[in-house]
């Protein structure tokens, strides 16, 4: 009589086992595969801006670009931002810039002889924009996109493409 309690016993607990194995498999794993594509899309998100934030306007080869090259007679000094708690002051120097133009942009002519002609609005862009950053925060990668940015909404333009920074020093 206890054997058949007993493998009465077993029986329902192997048969409420299975009962909760299925219902792990129907509500867990649908969740954790929406969980999985969830992930997927963002990761995709994030290497899509990481790789080039000019990639789908890039319509130009290197052949089709045009540098002006602006030099300073000696080194600028621009002031950064302070870091909260750091009283010291750090700056950044630099011995120019050089703007790359895409010659075959519509409004290149234009914008090009602009730039080269009044280049004081394209200096305080690159002032302005090193200035706004700290020197801990400070990526010149970040800054010359933004710069280029800054520069093509100014100019309503896509004829800038790049700019480069001559001798940076940041200290």
């Amino acid at each position: 009589m206890k054997k058949n309690i007993l493998t009465i016993i077993v029986m329902a607990v192997s048969i409420v086992n299975l009962v909760l194995g299925i219902v792990l498999v129907f509500s867990i794993v649908p969740a954790s595969n929406k969980t999985a594509a969830l992930v997927d899309k963002v990761a995709s998100v994030i290497d899509l801006n990481i790789d080039d934030p000019n990639s789908e306007e890039q319509d130009y080869t290197i052949d089709d670009l045009v540098a002006y090259t602006k030099t300073y007679d000696s080194a600028v000094n621009i002031n950064l931002k302070k870091d909260a708690g750091d009283d010291s002051n750090h700056y950044a120097q630099l011995a120019g810039f050089t703007i790359s133009f895409n010659s075959k942009a519509d409004d290149y002519k234009k914008v090009s002889e602009s730039i080269q002609t009044n280049d004081i609005y394209v200096d305080d862009i690159v002032k302005e924009t090193l200035g706004s950053y700290t020197a801990t925060t400070l990526d010149l990668v970040k800054v010359r996109s933004e710069i280029v940015k800054k520069i093509q909404e100014k100019y309503n333009t896509k004829a800038v493409v790049e700019i480069s920074l001559k001798d940076p020093l940041i200290a």
